[in-house]
């Protein structure tokens, strides 16, 4: 590899690598996965509650939750990266 190809831990990509390791992988669908537990979560407590302005928080947690899960997924099909074929599963409320 070239000198230019590493970098210090302060400093930030500017654009994700074009392959991904199987680390990475594997923190992506950790990720995925408490962003999926943290929508749920929220969703259901949110269908527990009877106080509106509480059940109105939860809501939108578990809405935030759900967006960072379909920015991250998004990502990872859209950039067609070689281990973008692995099947992430979507939630639907």
């Amino acid at each position: 590899m070239h000198q230019d190809q590493y970098f210090s831990p302060q400093q930030r990509m500017s654009q994700p690598p074009r392959m991904l390791s199987t680390k990475d992988c594997a923190y992506l669908t950790d990720a995925l996965a408490w962003e999926l537990l943290a929508t749920k979560k929220a969703y259901h407590l949110a269908q527990q509650c009877s106080d509106q302005q509480i059940k109105h928080q939860l809501e939108q947690v578990s809405s935030l939750h759900q967006t960072h899960y379909d920015v991250l997924l998004n990502h990872l099909t859209s950039t067609q990266h070689d281990h973008s074929h692995r099947a992430y599963p979507h939630y639907q409320q």
